[in-house]
């Protein structure tokens, strides 16, 4: 989630974009309703961060490490070694710390321990910062296919055929599973991220074409839900618009600027946001304002504190070594 793509700051953009727009998702969860129609059109949000995990593995690390797929997979087995020590921390940390969340969701370390097998292999059970499981189960495997098809775009298809029909007849007999649907959208970043970045670029000469499929997107998702195949259609969609808003330059050139800078520290901003959250909702508790002043009150206080708190380690980094090493340590 935090890769160097300072050479193509618009890929920065597109994840500083998914870190907004996933605050706003956990925003609604905290404050509004955990279940709802709304829910249906930005479902997109969670698995576009592992998509770009995958086009980011693919597009940029082979020209990052000059083609040396050996040192790709050691780097990205470094990641997902580092992301899952990283989600099984901080779910231990919040379960020992929290009896119990505002939802009461949390289940405390004997009932996370108990249901250790379905958090981990299925990803059906409840955790914390969930994403970053399937996506340290991801990286590994995205290195292993680099190695083996050297980005062959053949190769890559075939394994997404794969996935996808493993995805299916599950759903079919035994049942779902979150983790191997997410790494789905792992392997389809994994083979966009094989074509030329140029194609992408070239974005901008069909916003008809695109906006005109996006319609028929939301038409779709309307009258038969988020569908499997609805929802990588939709992840592709999505980041494509945000790619398209950022090689135009759509946005304003401070905002621009601000979210490249979320977007190269995305994996903190993610993070940073639950946690910030929780604190804006037990603060909210003790205010007794009309439910409209809380609610604007939380959502700005969410956003303005998560883009302070990242702009204060970029600057923290640039300034400190010791920041610097640990952020490296951590997050890198």
């Amino acid at each position: 989630m935090s890769a160097n793509s300072q050479q193509n700051p618009a890929l920065d953009f597109t994840k500083g974009a998914l870190v907004l727009l996933m605050l706003l998702y956990h925003w609604i969860n905290y404050f509004v309703a955990r279940e709802g129609e709304f829910y249906t059109y930005i479902r997109f949000i969670t698995p576009s961060f592992i998509f770009i995990a995958g086009f980011l593995a693919s597009n940029v690390y082979p020209s990052k490490h000059a083609f040396n797929y050996y040192r790709i997979f050691e780097r990205l087995l470094q990641r997902g070694i580092k992301l899952l020590l990283l989600f099984t921390i901080l779910n231990l940390l919040a379960n020992i710390l929290f009896v119990t969340n505002y939802r009461g969701q949390m289940p405390g370390i004997t009932g996370f321990l108990d249901h250790v097998a379905d958090i981990y292999i299925s990803g059906n059970a409840k955790s914390l910062f969930w994403v970053l499981l399937p996506i340290s189960y991801f990286l590994p495997i995205a290195g292993a296919l680099l190695i083996i098809g050297r980005g062959n775009q053949l190769l890559l298809r075939g394994v997404c055929c794969l996935v996808m029909l493993c995805i299916t007849v599950l759903s079919l007999g035994a049942g779902s599973s979150a983790n191997l649907e997410m790494l789905g959208f792992g392997v389809l970043g994994l083979l966009c991220g094989t074509y030329p970045i140029d194609r992408f670029n070239g974005l901008y000469k069909h916003p008809v074409v695109l906006g005109t499929l996006y319609l028929a997107y939301t038409a779709a998702i309307t009258i038969w839900g988020v569908l499997y195949i609805l929802q990588l259609v939709g992840v592709c969609l999505n980041v494509s618009l945000i790619y398209l808003v950022a090689i135009r330059h759509l946005a304003a050139q401070p905002a621009y600027d601000l979210i490249v800078t979320l977007g190269r520290y995305s994996l903190f901003g993610y993070i940073t946001q639950i946690g910030i959250l929780h604190f804006v909702r037990k603060l909210m508790d003790y205010c007794e304002f009309p439910t409209i002043v809380v609610l604007g009150m939380s959502f700005m206080v969410a956003y303005v504190v998560t883009i302070v708190t990242v702009v204060v380690l970029d600057e923290a980094r640039k300034q400190l070594s010791v920041i610097r090493r640990m952020y490296q340590l951590v997050f890198s």
